[in-house]
């Protein structure tokens, strides 16, 4: 389950929430393994400032709350954005963090660079 927010206070300026929670069990291997409860919480919160000249540059602080070591990951992202139309934008980041905001991937490898695509309709 997850629940995003956006607020556009000017021009410039958007700021972005997200809350997500997955509950569950996993095993390591496929029919190998005791099970484990996989439950896991995350939250981020972003701001992104837009220029005039079309490009945007984003900031995102994340937590993870991982149930099953009872442990609380943090970190941040960076990113820039380049509007190429009204409606579609690409840009490059870097997630100084370990882990990504899609629950469904259990691993702790997530670190370093991406690209995001962004289009609307």
């Amino acid at each position: 389950v997850s629940l995003e927010g956006i607020y556009r206070a000017n021009l410039n300026w958007e700021f972005a929430g997200k809350l997500a929670r997955r509950e569950g069990d996993a095993r390591l291997s496929r029919n190998v393994g005791p099970w484990f409860d996989s439950t896991a919480n995350f939250g981020s919160v972003q701001a992104r400032f837009q220029t005039r000249y079309k490009w945007d540059a984003l900031a995102e602080y994340r937590v993870l709350d991982v149930e099953l070591d009872d442990s609380t990951r943090e970190g941040w992202l960076v990113g820039v954005d380049r509007h190429i139309s009204e409606n579609f934008r690409i840009g490059l980041g870097y997630n100084f963090t370990s882990f990504s905001d899609n629950l469904t991937i259990i691993d702790f490898d997530q670190k370093g660079w991406f690209l995001n695509i962004n289009g609307t309709y």
